[in-house]
């Protein structure tokens, strides 16, 4: 794992840079200030204020003109192109859905088309676009049916979509403080039910998805510990005093892709 850089590093950069690569990529000037914004609000997983970016912003953001721009990112700075890369996918998809919702005035067509259950992003991007349009908060399944007007889609896969948006800004959280420097001990500080989860919600490879489980993957996902190439995986032991975690954190880690066989 590379070494971690400060928020302050990842913020001097947003300020610096981010403005050139917008404005590159074909978004109109007077649209870089909101641009900028959105980006932040996705990089914080925030989640109390709503979507910044409009139709017509999104209309103008070339996705891949930003995207090749992206590319061009060499400075290091590999944990800002990673986010800058995870952010153009999100736009990516929510313009789709903003393109397809102007054009039918369905959400039903949108769901149905352009919001996929087997991406936590499009499902956020969703979520987002929604909250956008009526300027409010979705609460629940019920009331983004209630919103909606979503018939092609029952109670419970509203309800998933929801919480699949949540969980997306969750995980990014976790991911973000790794990446950031964050020890074991401000891991457990980041709480699901700040994202409006439930202790206990889904599940992945079977197994319920928590905040501690959701940590493990995290670490996981982070660190390679899944990599099959032990020249790049580090030693477990390094990996739990660089966290300062207990050794069984890693232990229940090593446990995870040995009973879902995942490379090791």
């Amino acid at each position: 794992m590379s070494e971690p850089i400060n928020d302050k590093e990842i913020v001097d950069f947003t300020e610096r840079q981010l403005r050139d690569v917008f404005i590159k990529a074909g978004l109109n000037s007077q649209d870089i200030d909101r641009a900028v914004a959105d980006y932040s609000r996705y990089r914080e997983s925030e989640l109390t204020s709503l979507s910044i970016l409009s139709f017509t912003d999104l209309q103008n953001l070339g996705a891949e003109a930003l995207y090749n721009e992206v590319k061009k990112l060499r400075s290091g700075e590999e944990i800002v192109e990673n986010i800058l890369r995870n952010y153009l996918w999100y736009s990516k998809e929510k313009k789709a859905i903003a393109e397809t919702y102007q054009q039918s005035k369905s959400w039903d067509k949108v769901i149905t088309t352009v919001v996929y259950e087997d991406s936590k992003s499009s499902q956020e991007a969703f979520i987002d676009y929604v909250e956008e349009i009526y300027q409010t908060k979705v609460k629940d399944g019920k009331h983004l049916q209630k919103l909606t007007g979503i018939k092609e889609d029952t109670l419970e896969g509203l309800e998933d979509t929801v919480r699949n948006s949540r969980e997306s800004k969750y995980f990014r959280a976790l991911d973000k403080a790794l990446e950031e420097g964050a020890k074991y001990k401000d891991l457990l500080k980041i709480k699901p039910q700040d994202y409006g989860l439930p202790e206990s919600w889904g599940s992945r490879y079977g197994e319920p998805n928590t905040a501690y489980t959701s940590i493990l993957w995290a670490i996981m996902d982070t660190y390679r510990i899944d990599e099959p190439n032990t020249s790049v995986r580090p030693d477990l032991k390094v990996i739990a005093q660089d966290l300062e975690a207990p050794y069984s954190v890693l232990m229940d880690i090593n446990k995870i892709c040995s009973k879902w066989k995942l490379p090791r």
